[in-house]
């Protein structure tokens, strides 16, 4: 049985009050999993912004280390 089934199940037989408080409950969870979720591109964008001009790519990389291998040599 699935978790959305079972809590289906349980909540069928909660009273009222209850029912309401659990209501209010997801409510605030969906709210806030929401909010986490938009505020989760701006981070990333803060954080790329941050590494600008200090992140080399990968050919550069491959390039140092190509010559790192031929000094060992």
């Amino acid at each position: 049985m699935s978790k959305a089934a079972l809590l289906q199940q349980k909540v069928a037989t909660l009273p009222e009050p209850i029912a309401a408080e659990v209501l209010d409950f997801l409510e605030f969870v969906t709210a806030k999993r929401q909010l986490e979720s938009n505020q989760q591109p701006l981070k990333i964008r803060q954080i790329r912004g941050s590494f600008k001009g200090r992140l080399s790519s990968s050919d550069e990389f491959a390039a140092q280390k190509s010559y790192e291998i031929c000094l060992e040599e």
